[in-house]
């Protein structure tokens, strides 16, 4: 027969050196999740409906033997949705995170910041894209026009 354990003292809380933040910014974090989600949500519901489409366009371009070029447009606004929408959702799952949890909030405040910082690190990487590509367009219409 074993014998009783002898009496421990009582583990103590867990408390790291991180912030723990207050009711009200907890309120104003979970607004902003809350947003993020119904926002994340629409945004692939749209990248989805662009698949379709572009799936239809890519279909109809085949049958008719003509210009694929709106289902590559299709197929990159699809994209572009599908990835703004999860980055969106990460980033959102993790500001829920800040609310719920004790103790993490620093860590998962620094998640959600990073999905955010990824998300506009490739708009940036589009609209300096699209600016290239409207120069470029507008330099090849300087050229035609000045060569008639």
């Amino acid at each position: 027969m074993s014998s009783p354990a002898p009496d421990l003292p009582p583990i103590k809380e867990y408390k790291s050196a991180q912030h723990e933040f207050s009711e009200e910014h907890n309120r104003e974090i979970s607004a902003l999740a809350d947003a993020m989600r119904v926002t994340s949500g629409l945004l692939l519901l749209v990248g989805l409906a662009f698949v379709v489409l572009a799936a239809l366009t890519t279909a109809e371009a085949a049958s008719a033997r003509s210009n694929y070029g709106p289902a590559l447009g299709l197929g990159a606004a699809a994209l572009l949705c599908l990835c703004i929408g999860f980055w969106t959702g990460g980033a959102a799952t993790s500001f829920r995170k800040v609310v719920e949890t004790k103790n993490e909030d620093v860590w998962h405040l620094m998640n959600a910041l990073g999905a955010l910082r990824s998300m506009y690190g490739l708009l940036r990487a589009l609209i300096f894209g699209a600016l290239v590509l409207i120069m470029v367009s507008l330099g090849l219409l300087a050229f035609a026009l000045t060569g008639k």
